[in-house]
């Protein structure tokens, strides 16, 4: 049993079927097909039990008035670092949930079928947690995942993409958890963005907020890290040359059209996530 949890990296997976390849930048920043470009936890990271709410951000531009059928499960992480099937299936009943649902992209319409989906409540039971407290207290401060895999599903022509979130588990005091990192909004040639841009500009995102300090037990002692912090860039037409950039670091725009959305997400690199959808 032990060996369900061990030791991982921080950073958020996800995995080819949504996009996280080593596809050209264009195909990453375009938005179209049905898309989960980020899944963000309320607390990205716990020391106790508790309900932890993770919130979806769908993209189906091309998919119109689609009902899309999701299901998901949660369970502690199998070792999928280490080659391990992205799956619950080996987990005991106790430690791990499922559920299941659907929603129409008519709710997300105003943006162009790009917006928050129906959010998922996971459960990390106390039961979850006595195991935890189980564990190697090394491992315990360090941290385990407890991963939520969702699926989502076209019902009209099966087209199927399936995203991963990692809920890190830590024996932490409550100052030193991982939070959401925040912005003020996207910005265009040092402005805000009040139309769909005509010609060739920079994006960027303002007020981000700083990194985290965190500390870790190395077989060198405890050591503090700093996070490492990016925006992921997304846009229904015209191009983004890079689909990912540092925080200071301006985004070129080469627009197509007079009209479509902007998305621009951002990560610490260690499961805290924000985003900002923006439609003209």
């Amino acid at each position: 049993m032990n060996k369900i949890f061990k030791k991982f990296s921080f950073t958020f997976l996800c995995f080819a079927l949504i996009g996280c390849g080593n596809d050209n930048f264009k195909a990453q920043s375009e938005l179209g097909g049905l898309r989960v470009l980020a899944l963000s936890a309320n607390t990205p990271e716990i020391n106790s039990a508790a309900t932890v709410t993770v919130t979806p951000l769908i993209s189906y531009v091309d998919g119109g008035g689609a009902t899309i059928n999701y299901s998901w499960e949660a369970c502690p992480d199998p070792g999928i670092d280490f080659g391990a099937e992205v799956s619950c299936d080996s987990s005991p009943a106790s430690l791990k949930q499922s559920s299941s649902g659907s929603f129409n992209t008519n709710t997300l319409s105003a943006s162009l079928f790009t917006g928050v989906a129906t959010s998922i409540s996971v459960v990390v039971s106390p039961a979850i947690f006595a195991y935890f407290a189980s564990l190697d207290s090394d491992l315990q401060f360090n941290g385990v995942d407890y991963l939520v895999i969702v699926t989502y599903t076209d019902s009209n022509n099966g087209k199927e993409v399936t995203a991963l979130k990692r809920i890190r588990l830590t024996s932490k005091a409550g100052g030193d958890l991982n939070t959401n990192p925040t912005f003020g909004g996207m910005l265009f040639n040092n402005s805000a963005i009040l139309a769909y841009p005509t010609s060739e500009g920079d994006f960027l995102l303002s007020s981000t907020s700083a990194p985290q300090t965190y500390s870790q037990i190395t077989n060198v002692g405890t050591k503090t890290f700093s996070e490492d912090m990016f925006i992921s860039w997304y846009a229904s037409s015209g191009e983004f040359l890079s689909n990912r950039t540092d925080v200071g670091e301006k985004s070129t725009f080469d627009p197509k059209g007079s009209s479509g959305i902007f998305v621009a997400v951002y990560r610490d690199g260690r499961g805290g996530v924000s985003f900002d959808v923006e439609s003209f």
